[in-house]
């Protein structure tokens, strides 16, 4: 039997951050910052909190291995917990979304995790809004033959301007010049031919409102993947002038604090790019990095 808890504004934040990933109580504490209230001061308070959510039947808490042999925990939200935050909503939630992470998958959730959570907070800290989010495997973008769904989107809004954001986690478990469907290759076209559809689709309406672009940022495990992944953007680009793939290392990206406003994501030119950038024209006052050809047989590394 479940016990009774009145939900606060903050932990129906904690909720909903839940809905948007799998978490951490480290993750859940920096993420805090952005809830109404005051923030968790520290790991154990956030504990206590989801140990009375769980005992609610609102979360559930799943035990995972770590490298090195330790043992965490990770939290998800329950059915009940999806209800709490959608009242309205008589469907039951995606058993992706409340089922215990597959052990395959894993690392690349953990690492996901990270950079939604760090993403929520630059926001937070750099005033920009989150109009709209999804979650690995909750959009598909479809375009001809090819089918993409990122690991996750947000749209942002800064000054009446709209941002979107696909955000690509590479483990670097798929090779990147190759013609395999799952290859970073087959990606970046599938995205070059859905910006195209969209664009079309624009030009050929009303063309009321800003004009429709996204972007998508690859992060990767080392400095000379990301320069690969750019290397073949700038080749499987339709449109040259057309800066779609940025790219940068999850350490980097990570420790940016102001991670949607500072430009420090490279294109497929090399040059410097911010997520959010009320200001386009203005000039970068910052070199390109030289994006050389990878040597031969790196098509994994």
């Amino acid at each position: 039997m479940s016990n009774a808890v009145v939900l606060s504004e903050r932990d129906l934040s904690l909720l909903r951050l839940l809905e948007m990933t799998p978490a951490t109580a480290a993750q859940i504490r920096k993420t805090s910052i952005t809830f109404p209230g005051e923030p968790f001061r520290d790991e154990r308070r956030v504990r206590e909190r989801l140990q009375a959510l769980a005992a609610a039947e609102l979360v559930r808490a799943w035990p995972a291995a770590i490298s090195g042999g330790g043992l965490m925990h990770y939290y998800r939200l329950t059915a009940a917990g999806f209800r709490s935050i959608h009242p309205e909503c008589t469907d039951a939630p995606p058993r992706t979304l409340i089922s215990e992470i597959a052990p395959s998958r894993f690392q690349h959730a953990l690492a996901t995790a990270e950079v939604i959570v760090h993403t929520i907070v630059a926001c937070h800290e750099s005033r920009v809004r989150i109009l709209r989010f999804h979650g690995d495997g909750r959009l598909t973008l479809s375009a001809g033959s090819y089918v993409q769904q990122p690991d996750c989107h947000f749209q942002f809004e800064q000054s009446e301007r709209i941002f979107n954001v696909l955000f690509e986690v590479d483990n670097a478990t798929e090779p990147v010049d190759s013609t395999r469907t799952s290859s970073i290759k087959s990606k970046l076209l599938g995205y070059e031919a859905y910006q195209d559809w969209v664009w079309d689709n624009w030009r050929r309406g009303s063309r009321q409102g800003q004009r429709p672009f996204f972007r998508v940022v690859f992060l990767t495990r080392s400095v000379e993947r990301a320069i690969h992944i750019l290397w073949c953007a700038k080749h499987c680009a339709r449109n040259p002038a057309r800066r779609l793939c940025y790219a940068s290392t999850q350490d980097v990206y990570l420790a940016e604090h102001r991670a949607v406003s500072t430009a420090f994501l490279n294109d497929h030119h090399g040059g410097w790019q911010s997520l959010v950038n009320v200001h386009p024209s203005s000039t970068v006052l910052r070199s390109p990095i030289r994006l050389t050809a990878p040597p031969m047989h790196s098509a994994i590394s």
